[in-house]
């Protein structure tokens, strides 16, 4: 549950941004969010299904190890700490998923280091299937394409939106500085 501390600072954090959606949905739109969960879990079940198909043991153990560590770690380095705690947040509501699972951590600032370990995980996630597919190319190529719209959805949609918006740690992020220079030319 969410205390009244947190939800102070929730209304706070909504308050601040005054993006149209924000305004209108208090959060991301429901149906983009939709079609990006969707998405991904067309790519996750495409993963796990051919990678059981392909017996590739080795890139099934590591994809679901690096989803397992995703939403330990770096959740607690990242989610845990954010004023996105607790809020359907725009990087696919784990500030929501999160506050399920793990404490509010108090008094700490976002760990850079969660940020990487956070990238190095996503990556790890997207490229093991990818090499247990590669004997397949039906599978193979329908992954990509998963993976590539996933990737392209949230970086139109939530990367977007940190680099017009976003005022505190996430507007320094390598993602949305890229943003704002594929969106806004600078």
């Amino acid at each position: 549950m969410i205390e009244t501390a947190d939800k102070a600072v929730i209304t706070e954090t909504r308050a601040n941004c005054e993006c149209p959606q924000c305004v209108e949905y208090d959060g991301p739109n429901p149906a983009i969010m939709n079609v990006k969960f969707f998405f991904l879990f067309a790519q996750f079940l495409v993963a796990v299904l051919g990678l059981l198909k392909e017996r590739s043991w080795k890139a099934l153990g590591v994809f679901l190890g690096a989803t397992a560590f995703f939403f330990t770690v770096p959740r607690y380095l990242v989610c845990a700490r954010c004023d996105g705690y607790g809020t359907n947040c725009y990087s696919l509501y784990l500030g929501k998923i999160t506050s399920l699972y793990l404490p509010r951590v108090e008094g700490k600032e976002v760990n850079p280091s969660g940020a990487v370990l956070e990238t190095l995980t996503l990556q790890t996630m997207s490229l093991s299937p990818a090499i247990g597919l590669r004997h397949n190319r039906k599978l193979f190529c329908l992954y990509l394409l998963l993976s590539n719209i996933t990737l392209g959805l949230h970086f139109c949609h939530s990367c977007r939106h940190c680099a017009e918006y976003a005022t505190d740690w996430r507007k320094d992020c390598l993602s949305a500085r890229m943003a704002r220079k594929v969106f806004f030319g600078g």
